[in-house]
């Protein structure tokens, strides 16, 4: 695992959270490597067991990279209990809004901070 994939704890909860840091970036040349870094990380998880921080602070997105991060969230779907997004601006809502509508996930969430963040993730529970 990078860097910028990778599990870290939950200071409120101690589990295990997979970080994707995807903060950063200018174009889908950078981006992509991680986004299937991610994608490859979560495969190898029990279905329903992980919890997901990304990062998307400062970073641009072109078509190549929403289509990747849909692409990304369909994936997850069945392994990801729930997704805190945090650097989420202005264009980024509405990436992220077809983004969910695309994975039809309703766990992904934008969230203003890390420590927010991890707060929201705590309280959430496997779809039952």
């Amino acid at each position: 695992m990078s860097d910028r994939v990778r599990f870290i704890p939950n200071p409120v909860t101690g589990k295990n959270v997979l970080l994707m840091d995807f903060s950063g970036f200018d174009n889908s040349i950078e981006a992509l490597p991680y986004i299937s870094e991610a994608r490859s990380t979560v495969a190898m998880q029990e279905p329903t067991s992980v919890y997901c921080l990304v990062d998307v602070t400062g970073s641009r997105f072109n078509i190549e990279t929403v289509e990747a991060m849909k692409d990304l969230a369909t994936h997850n779907r069945p392994f990801v209990i729930a997704s805190a997004l945090i650097g989420v601006t202005g264009l980024q809502r509405v990436i992220l809004e077809s983004v969910i509508a695309f994975s039809r996930r309703k766990n992904l969430k934008a969230i203003p901070t890390r420590e927010e963040a991890f707060a929201w993730l705590a309280v959430q529970q496997p779809a039952s």
